[in-house]
């Protein structure tokens, strides 16, 4: 290269040429050097030098993925920047790779912005949670060690914790109906989901201004994980140019504000803060509830609860402070995409009357009357229908938390060297034809009366629902209590209140839950559509925009009777 590039100098008429013409030629082999390689010789849609494909995916991750799988089959390959990227796109393929293959599909790849900024923004060496850790032995033994922790017979364990939850969720519920306003419930899901997590894990029930803060910190920071974005989290040019010019803001800001480029600069530097922010305070509370359990075991408290359970085995034990800061953050906050799929299900209920009245009857028929139990998980088939075709549906995890291999890997006669990364698109996997039928409508009947998936057909309840939760060596740990959490707030909604869709009044509008959806345009319509009623395109979580449900008691004397003494009972 070097040779070429002389060459080319010594052909130039004039020396005065050859700075500028040298310069662009040492830019094309930076390009040729931090593009990614190809080394996986699967189909896939032409990209621009340096770039890839990464900004045809800005306009929206998971239909750009879709479209392109429609044209490439349901594997095939990407240029992320410098990164060269495995796309799956199908239930066939994921059972290839991730399920029968899964130990060469188990590490996770690293980012620079979230394990970088984020992660370990305060302390190089601070340990990232496991969900986005690369893969040790280490993480085998941690997922044993929690797996422990969220089985369905453990989880009975901390129900005490969890009634008191769902009393909350109905008072809240009852509150925002006595003001014959329509209010958005992003508030009272994400914080009920992540309070239940928070509690059964430190053994303690947490205030409100507490599981606020966890809530919103919890939300917001997951935003950061997205595909494609930050472009320098994939091409390094720009990674070192942004490193360059945030060191020269400061002095030379009087020439770039006239050139209108202080604005990006600004943004380069307030998305680094606000990762710094999250980190700082995700690590301030998760030590001080940790501090906390400590102090109160040290003083007998022999409460049952996730983490003092783990502290009393023998491998607890043993942790170290880093590890149980690990466990901890992997941990709090775990319930969030829960949440993220109560705060896309009601709305569309309230606009779908008949499906409210479908799963009030449902309820009646079970409990003959009698208001149902919260804790019974799984009794009335309809709730849970309702809960795993949202699932589905929403996909409120639009691309699953991405892979890298592990170890070089042949699928389909195809060789995948160590250290690719692997996305698998949850949205459009939930939406394949193979696997399901009527793709694009919510039917909660597909999971009713021995189907599984398809309303043509009953077929045996085998394999994964929904791509929702993962697949393979990386399964959510937390699915029990997701189903838990699900179940037992929506026989309770439906059961006490009917829903309907209605415009947001401004103070409504303006204590939307996180912060953040307060200030996006528009409201979600009434067909609750996962793509154009999300917040953002490209948000690996699928936030749903705000949206205004007018709750009425069906029998408000019953419903402030049962309050009264599920308080004094579960109190």
């Amino acid at each position: 290269m070097v040779s070429v590039l002389n060459q080319l100098l010594s052909l130039l008429p004039s020396p005065g040429y050859a700075l500028p013409i040298f310069l662009v030629a040492a830019l094309a082999v930076l390009v040729f050097f931090t593009s990614a390689s190809h080394t996986v010789q699967l189909p896939g849609p032409p990209g621009l030098p340096l770039f890839g494909n990464l900004l045809q995916m800005r306009t929206g991750h998971a239909q750009s993925l879709a479209k392109w799988a429609q044209q490439y089959g349901g594997m095939f390959r990407l240029a992320l920047g410098e990164r060269e990227a495995v796309i799956i796109s199908t239930f066939e393929q994921v059972e290839k790779t991730l399920i029968q293959q899964g130990a060469a599909f188990q590490s996770r790849p690293e980012f620079k912005l979230w394990h970088g900024a984020f992660s370990r923004a305060l302390d190089p060496d601070a340990p990232t949670t496991l969900g986005t850790s690369k893969f040790t032995e280490k993480i085998t033994k941690y997922r044993k060690i929690v797996t422990a922790q969220t089985t369905v017979n453990k989880l009975s364990s901390f129900d005490s914790f969890v009634a008191r939850r769902f009393l909350r969720l109905t008072n809240l519920l009852s509150e925002s109906s006595k003001s014959g306003m329509a209010h958005d419930l992003g508030f009272h899901f994400w914080t009920t989901v992540i309070g239940v997590t928070a509690d059964t894990l430190y053994g303690q029930h947490f205030d409100e201004e507490t599981i606020s803060l966890v809530a919103d910190v919890t939300v917001d920071a997951f935003r950061m994980r997205s595909l494609a974005t930050p472009l320098h989290d994939y091409v390094p040019l720009i990674h070192a140019a942004e490193r360059i010019a945030l060191l020269v803001a400061a002095p030379l800001g009087f020439i770039l504000r006239p050139l209108g480029l202080s604005s990006w600069l600004d943004s380069i530097h307030e998305t680094e803060k606000r990762a710094m922010y999250f980190r700082e305070t995700e690590v301030a509370y998760c030590k001080q509830f940790v501090k906390e359990l400590h102090e109160r075991m040290d003083a007998g408290d022999t409460t049952p609860c996730q983490m003092g359970d783990i502290f009393r085995t023998a491998e607890g034990s043993m942790l170290t402070p880093n590890e149980e800061l690990r466990l901890s953050q992997t941990m709090t906050g775990s319930g969030m995409s829960a949440g993220t799929s109560m705060a896309w299900l009601a709305p569309f209920l309230a606009a779908h009357p008949e499906m409210q009245e479908k799963a009030f009857a449902a309820i009646e028929e079970v409990y003959g009357g009698a208001v149902p139990d919260p804790l019974d998980t799984g009794r009335v088939d309809y709730i849970t229908a309702l809960g795993t075709e949202a699932g589905r549906y929403f996909a409120s995890v639009r691309l699953g938390f991405p892979r890298e291999t592990y170890e070089d890997v042949v699928v389909d006669g195809m060789s995948i060297p160590r250290g690719v990364l692997v996305v698998y698109n949850s949205f459009q996997i939930n939406r394949d034809p193979q696997r399901y039928d009527r793709v694009e409508e919510f039917i909660p009947e597909r999971w009713l009366d021995g189907h599984y998936g398809r309303t043509d057909v009953k077929q045996p309840k085998v394999g994964l629902p929904h791509l929702n939760h993962g697949a393979g060596r990386r399964f959510c740990m937390g699915v029990p209590t997701v189903n838990k959490m699900f179940y037992g707030s929506f026989v309770l909604l439906l059961h006490f209140f009917k829903l309907e869709r209605a415009p947001l009044e401004e103070a409504a509008r303006n204590s939307t839950f996180p912060k953040f959806r307060s200030t996006i345009d528009g409201e979600m319509s009434l067909e609750a559509d996962p793509i154009h009623d999300q917040v953002s395109l490209c948000d690996a979580q699928a936030i749903p925009l705000p949206a205004g449900i007018k709750l009425t008691p069906r029998n408000p004397e019953a419903l402030a009777q049962w309050l009264e003494e599920q308080r004094l009972e579960w109190d």
